[in-house]
C-alpha cells in the first residue's frame, strides 16, 4: 500500500483538493460545522496546497512542466467553472459540470470570501470563486518556489 502511494503520490496531491472538496460537499448537510472547524479545515488545506506546490518542485523534470503538471486540475476545473458560470447563461448551464468545478477550490472558499468582504458590499458568487481559485494558484506557486530556491541553495553548499 505504502509503495502504491509512493509512486502515485502527485497524482494523489492533484487530486486531493477535488476529493476533499466532495467529501466536505457531501458532509456539510450532515454535519454541524462550526466556524472553528471550518476555519482548521481551510488553514490545514492551505498548508497541504503549500506541501503540494513543494512536491512538484521536487520532480526532476523541467520545471515549467511539473508547476503545469502539479496545477492540471486546478486549470481544467477553473475553465469548466469559468465555461459554465460566466460564459453560459442560467438556462444553459450544466449543473454537474458547473458544481464537479466547484469541488475543486472549495476548501479555499472562506478565504475567498473573507478577501471578497475586505472590498466589496454585496456578494458575489462568482467572484468570490474566482479569488478562491487565484488562492490557491498562489498558494501552490509559494511552495514551488520556496522549494525550488531551498533546492537550489542546498545544492549549492
Amino acid at each position: 500500500m505504502s509503495n502504491y502511494i509512493a509512486k502515485n503520490k502527485h497524482i494523489l496531491i492533484v487530486l486531493a483538493p477535488f476529493i476533499a472538496g466532495w467529501l466536505f460537499y457531501l458532509l456539510m448537510y450532515s454535519i454541524p460545522f462550526s466556524g472553528m472547524l471550518l476555519w482548521t479545515l481551510n488553514i490545514g488545506f492551505v498548508l497541504f496546497w503549500f506541501w503540494g506546490g513543494r512536491q512538484f518542485a521536487k520532480l526532476s523534470m523541467n520545471k515549467v512542466y511539473s508547476y503545469l503538471l502539479g496545477n492540471s486540475l486546478w486549470l481544467l476545473s477553473l475553465l469548466l467553472f469559468l465555461w459554465q458560470s460566466v460564459a453560459l447563461d442560467g438556462a444553459s448551464q450544466n449543473l454537474a459540470i458547473a458544481g464537479l468545478s466547484q469541488y475543486y477550490m472549495l476548501l479555499m472558499l472562506m478565504i475567498g470570501t473573507q478577501i471578497h468582504l475586505t472590498y466589496a458590499v454585496e456578494i458575489d458568487p462568482v467572484e468570490i470563486t474566482l479569488i478562491s481559485y487565484a488562492v490557491m494558484l498562489v498558494v501552490f506557486t509559494i511552495g514551488f518556489i520556496y522549494q525550488t530556491v531551498k533546492g537550489k541553495n542546498s545544492s549549492s553548499k
